[in-house]
């Protein structure tokens, strides 16, 4: 009997890394609600051709994350109920999601979040909201990232797609920035010791201080 031919290996097309970097750049908080991403733009900061930025487009909207209007490509916002369907799932997914990774006790881990921390409050006490929204995304990226049951850390980055603009609206606020980075500092201290009590608390803050802060802005979303 023949051995199995390996399975073939394709590096991401251009088309896929574009995509990739709008996603994250959309779950990070990057957009502003209903912003239009023009495609001759795009394609110009990336120093691409506007094919595969166009096909990024698509699979954008596809995902729900951005809407056609016009002939253009619009940031969509989700509606205060989906927001609330969202942080009711998050409630009910990412404790056990956090006991996880604690669990694991990930000395590498703890590394790649010290230094996504660091660049949050450094960013936060420079006044950079941009870097500040993108190293805080990056900081949950990675953990999530170490969940260990597939399907519930893709559920997870689901849920992720329709926030960006949660984070992008509350996060430019003083006092949430200050919890962010306190909840942060327990996290990492929950998956250096292991603590899946700590983990569970700073999962169930963390949404919790989302969810406050998002109502506290809601009516400008309307």
């Amino acid at each position: 009997m023949s051995a199995a031919a390996p399975d073939l290996q394709r590096a991401p097309s251009l088309a896929e890394q574009i995509y990739q970097r709008l996603r994250f750049q959309a779950r990070a908080g990057a957009f502003e609600p209903g912003e239009r991403l023009v495609e001759s733009n795009l394609a110009t900061q990336l120093a691409v051709s506007r094919s595969p930025v166009r096909e990024a487009l698509s699979r954008l909207t596809a995902d729900g994350l951005l809407e056609m209007r016009s002939g253009g490509f619009y940031v969509a916002m989700p509606t205060p109920r989906d927001m609330a369907e969202i942080f009711e799932m998050r409630r009910l997914l990412e404790p056990t999601a956090a006991r996880q990774v604690a669990r694991e006790k990930s000395a590498e881990l703890v590394v790649e979040l010290t230094a996504a921390f660091d660049r949050t409050r450094a960013a936060n006490e420079g006044g950079d909201f941009a870097t500040f929204t993108d190293a805080n995304y990056s900081f949950r990226a990675l953990w999530v990232a170490r969940v260990a049951n597939r399907r519930l850390r893709e559920t997870i980055l689901r849920f992720d797609d329709q926030a960006g603009f949660v984070r992008r609206t509350t996060l430019i606020r003083a006092d949430a920035r200050i919890e962010v980075i306190a909840l942060l500092q327990d996290f990492i201290t929950a998956f250096k010791t292991g603590d899946e009590d700590i983990a569970t608390k700073a999962t169930n803050a963390f949404i919790d201080g989302a969810e406050r802060h998002y109502r506290d802005v809601a009516h400008s979303f309307s």
